[in-house]
């Protein structure tokens, strides 16, 4: 994929961690719940998205840095970091997703354990469908 069009699409994501980020503060405002942490939450990807429009900009606008930036990003082994990174972070949030269930369960939490179960089913099949999908095109 060429190397600006992945930059459009990451400006694409960043404006919608922006857009989710304010309807988190504005509905989490709206509704005056008592958990602030979920309108933190919003301003944190509200955040996020600026920041990253904001390397966006700043990559588009200077060629030589958007051309060490994709060397940076084509490079095998930052790849490899990469890649290894996700797969790591994968399996640490499915195992202690897993151990809060249990903790949940012993604490008779049992409705927060079965969403955490139900976001690591989620996340496991989104795996394997991916898995599956990409091995196809392969």
């Amino acid at each position: 994929m060429d190397f600006r069009k992945k930059l459009k699409i990451r400006l694409f994501i960043a404006i919608g961690y922006i857009i989710l980020g304010i309807a988190m503060i504005v509905t989490f405002n709206v509704i005056r719940t008592e958990n602030n942490f979920l309108s933190s939450f919003g301003f944190a990807l509200t955040i996020i998205g600026i920041a990253q429009i904001r390397n966006y900009l700043m990559i588009t606008k200077n060629e030589e840095a958007m051309k060490k930036r994709q060397i940076a990003e084509t490079d095998e082994r930052n790849i490899s970091i990469a890649n290894k990174a996700k797969s790591v972070s994968f399996i640490i949030y499915v195992i202690l997703a897993c151990v809060s269930v249990i903790v949940l369960e012993i604490l008779n939490k049992t409705q927060l354990a079965m969403i955490l179960s139900g976001t690591v089913w989620v996340l496991i099949s989104i795996y394997w469908i991916s898995y599956w999908i990409i091995s196809k095109k392969s």
